[in-house]
């Protein structure tokens, strides 16, 4: 049986650690991985997991010889578990030279500030994408179109505050924000949590990766986040897309094409009533309720600019130069202070790079 080459893309981070964890144990070879900052971890899972090749993408001699792998070797399945739109860089020179791929992606600021360009892309490689959030890879065995479908319904399981009504959410300190009730995560996915920011995000991501029209999509809670979405078809039929909170089934999907194994979940608490209790979000708390439709309204650009200055709001959050009530009203005001970008054309994955470039060195700059 031929042994497929696999590259991880971000292999330091949490989903890196699980990946690797899981094809050790199950005696599924690694190919190359990558990091950025933490360079002794890399070095640590080099040796842990007999990795024949390792770069950090901190160093340029490294991400030349990574260039140099994608020219020179054929790659089977690649997955990006980084963070940032900069891995459009290794997406677009991966594209040059590989074809029928497997590409995994959970890098969502990837998706979002890639856009159709980015399915597009893959797509003329004879490239296959499985997009490993749960809500977006509950999605593809149904693979839904804009033909078909009537809605989409992605779940939210409301955080830290969505089901503590007698909460003031103007008045919620820090340690709140970032203590979810279900989940370890980092502080910038927990404060998206937290306001729902990330369901908005990940609509957008659905958009482009099924090609359904933001108007068609949109969220509702779940607070066991057994049910990670709902399509309601145009035929009236509904299908609910669940399964267990364990991200090893999105992540060892791509391996199945060429690895027998089970996962061997417990789902003796399938029946359980609570898995399947879904409510419509109306929770008035939440600035996003008041924002979410104008932000299905917004370009390809605006919706970058959204992404960019909900990066921004999080640090000045954090280092509590802003409360955590206004990050919203600072995303939309930053968004209209650089209004005069929406209409920039954005014809190419360097020119989406050069555009993200442009709205940082400015913000620096202010």
């Amino acid at each position: 049986m031929k042994i497929p080459k696999i590259v991880i893309i971000g292999s330091t981070g949490k989903l890196g650690s699980i990946l690797l964890n899981f094809t050790f144990k199950n005696n599924i070879p690694i190919h190359a991985i990558t990091g950025f900052k933490n360079s002794n971890k890399l070095k640590l899972y080099e040796s842990k997991y007999s990795i024949k090749k390792t770069f950090c993408l901190k160093n340029n001699n490294d991400i030349d010889k990574l260039k140099i792998l994608f020219k020179s070797v054929s790659i089977d399945i690649i997955y990006f578990l980084d963070v940032g739109s900069r891995s459009l860089i290794y997406l677009n020179y991966f594209l040059k030279f590989q074809k029928n791929s497997v590409i995994c992606i959970a890098n969502k600021e990837m998706i979002i500030a890639g856009g159709s360009l980015l399915k597009k892309s893959i797509s003329r490689s004879n490239c296959t994408l499985i997009p490993l959030d749960s809500e977006h890879f509950s999605l593809i065995n149904n693979y839904p179109n804009a033909k078909n479908v009537k809605k989409i319904y992605i779940t939210a399981s409301g955080g830290p505050f969505y089901f503590n009504k007698n909460i003031n959410l103007k008045k919620v300190s820090k340690k709140q924000v970032l203590s979810h009730p279900k989940w370890i995560m980092g502080s910038n996915n927990l404060i998206d949590s937290s306001n729902f920011i990330n369901k908005v995000l990940e609509i957008l991501e659905l958009s482009y990766i099924f090609d359904i029209p933001l108007e068609k999509i949109d969220f509702v809670v779940s607070r066991e986040a057994f049910v990670h979405s709902i399509i309601h078809y145009k035929d009236e039929t509904i299908t609910f897309n669940c399964f267990a909170n364990n991200m090893l089934i999105t992540l060892s999907k791509p391996l199945k094409k060429f690895y027998d194994f089970d996962l061997n979940l417990n789902y003796d608490n399938i029946y359980n009533i609570e898995n399947f209790r879904i409510e419509k979000f109306k929770d008035k708390r939440f600035k996003i309720y008041n924002y979410i439709n104008t932000i299905k309204k917004f370009n390809h650009n605006q919706q970058i600019l959204f992404m960019i200055f909900n990066n921004q709001a999080q640090s000045l959050y954090l280092n509590g130069k802003i409360p955590y009530y206004k990050i919203l009203s600072h995303i939309f005001k930053k968004i209209e202070i650089f209004n005069e970008f929406k209409n920039k054309k954005l014809r190419n994955f360097k020119d989406i790079l050069k555009f993200i470039d442009s709205i940082n060195v400015s913000l620096n700059k202010k």
